[in-house]
């Protein structure tokens, strides 16, 4: 298997982890977890699970490292930030349809840098409505915590561009553990200025939100990004939305319904058009000459 394979591999096992990791949150959030208390809890578990690679690696001999993965990782917090306020001032499919828009906004931030080919914007386009049909469960209309939500995405959107120049540094678990480890600073400073408690119900999820999902998959995730350009890797993350309905199916009992089973067609129709489809040009560019009559 090819490096991009692997890192495709690993983008996909990342929005895995992800997806599942939704149900965990909801789990500790309704055991009292404040988020920013959650946030710097879950960026310190992950620290602690990556901090013995990280000193392996000698990360503090990498000074440029340390500085733009210091940098991804404000950016994360900042997303997820603006992601947790939104939410409380909008609706739920309103939050999950515009959090997603960030794989709108990686192709559209960089549309100067690098050229897009007709297969990644259809598949922009078919990841975006299959997350739709996926979340949003009423009629979008506005509210206040919109604007917040549409900052979410752009945060995001630029967090994804950011991992992207991590690649460069091959090291991937120093990066993955500088950035979570801001994640786990900027949450505890501000869960002190708002007076957040530490809760002893729910510790299994948010172990699993520390350990797994912002540990494993965000290495995962600057594994995939050095192999994978920034709108293909937005486009694989946003299957996170399909793995979410199917944990909150299987997990917590959710019914299936025909959005879940459409949604998800078209998300997986999003990742097979930006892979096979360039592909499938190139073999019509170079097919037989069509028959003279």
């Amino acid at each position: 298997m090819s490096k991009p394979h692997y890192g495709k591999s690993a983008l996909l096992m990342s929005a895995l982890l992800w997806g599942i990791a939704f149900v965990a949150v909801q789990e500790a959030i309704n055991r009292g977890w404040t988020p920013f208390m959650l946030l710097g809890v879950r960026g310190l578990l992950a620290s602690l699970a990556l901090v013995g690679f990280a000193i392996k690696r000698r990360f503090w001999l990498k000074p440029a490292l340390i500085k733009q993965s210091i940098i991804a990782g404000i950016i994360l917090f900042l997303g997820f930030v603006f992601q947790t306020y939104g939410q409380m001032y909008s609706s739920v499919s309103n939050a999950s349809f515009i959090t997603v828009m960030y794989v709108v906004f990686i192709p559209v931030l960089m549309w100067r840098q690098r050229h897009l080919n007709r297969w990644t914007i259809f598949g922009v386009v078919l990841a975006v409505a299959g997350t739709a049909v996926l979340t949003v469960r009423e009629s979008l209309s506005f509210h206040a915590g919109d604007a917040l939500l549409l900052a979410c995405a752009v945060v995001f959107a630029y967090h994804i561009m950011a991992v992207e120049k991590l690649a460069p540094f091959d090291d991937s678990l120093s990066a993955t553990f500088i950035q979570v480890l801001t994640l786990g600073v900027l949450g505890f400073l501000m869960a002190l200025l708002t007076g957040g408690t530490l809760p002893s119900d729910g510790w299994i999820y948010v172990g699993y939100a520390g350990i797994i999902s912002s540990g494993l998959a965000f290495f995962l995730q600057t594994y995939g990004q050095k192999h994978v350009n920034s709108t293909v890797a937005g486009i694989l993350l946003t299957m996170e939305a399909l793995f979410g309905a199917m944990g909150a199916i299987l997990i917590l009992g959710e019914p299936v319904t025909i959005s879940t089973l459409f949604g998800g067609f078209l998300m997986m129709s999003a990742v097979i058009m930006v892979e096979l489809g360039p592909k499938m040009g190139v073999k019509l560019r170079r097919g037989t000459p069509p028959c003279q009559n």
